[in-house]
């Protein structure tokens, strides 16, 4: 491994109205380790004469979660994410890639390994979402359906050419939140998702 970074993103999911939107703002790069708003970033090593941004969502929300009226049927929200390799200069495409990992922020190998929102207010309230790595969903797996096997998380996407994009999905099955109390569970949910990034030979 030749570079490493870490970046945190805000997975905002609201009880209340808003609209399901994904928002750019946050960029890894092996020259600036900060991020704006919600997403931080640490960089560590010496990446040679290879440079590259990676370009995650700064926010992704999935707006207003209804609580369905049975839970016979899956009732699910989903919503798209990107991540773009924006600039990628002196790899040698080759022999090289620059691997994206993803993991919840609590998430750790041999422990709870799925990504969860918590309510803002009361900490004892989380619920499960999924995460893919393609806009089809109901023909694939889940990251999350198998276990995580390395610290740095799920394998997400490898980018090895500029401006190659991944666009995934983030599901929630509102059949999570049936049954409850909705006064008691109401309010406003976000979670943490880890990215991290890595030059790696193929």
């Amino acid at each position: 491994m030749k570079a490493k970074k870490l970046v945190t993103l805000t997975l905002a999911a609201a009880m209340v109205a808003a609209s399901s939107v994904s928002v750019f703002a946050a960029e890894l790069t092996d020259t600036d380790s900060t991020g704006q708003t919600e997403v931080k970033a640490h960089i560590s090593g010496n990446a040679g004469n290879v440079s590259y941004i990676i370009t995650i969502p700064d926010v992704i929300d999935f707006g207003e979660l209804t609580q369905p009226a049975d839970n016979t049927t899956d009732h699910f929200k989903d919503v798209n994410y990107e991540v773009k390799a924006t600039k990628i200069d002196g790899l040698d495409a080759q022999t090289q890639s620059i691997n994206v990992y993803v993991r919840d922020q609590n998430a750790s190998v041999g422990g709870v390994d799925d990504f969860f929102i918590t309510n803002k207010n009361n900490a004892n309230l989380s619920f499960e979402y999924s995460v893919f790595n393609t806009t089809d969903p109901d023909s694939s797996s889940a990251l999350n359906d198998n276990n995580m096997l390395q610290a740095v998380g799920y394998n997400l996407h490898s980018f090895d050419t500029e401006g190659d994009t991944m666009t995934g999905v983030l599901r929630f099955n509102q059949n999570n939140i049936y049954g409850y109390d909705i006064t008691q569970i109401a309010g406003d949910y976000s979670g943490y998702m880890v990215f991290f990034s890595t030059i790696e030979n193929k």
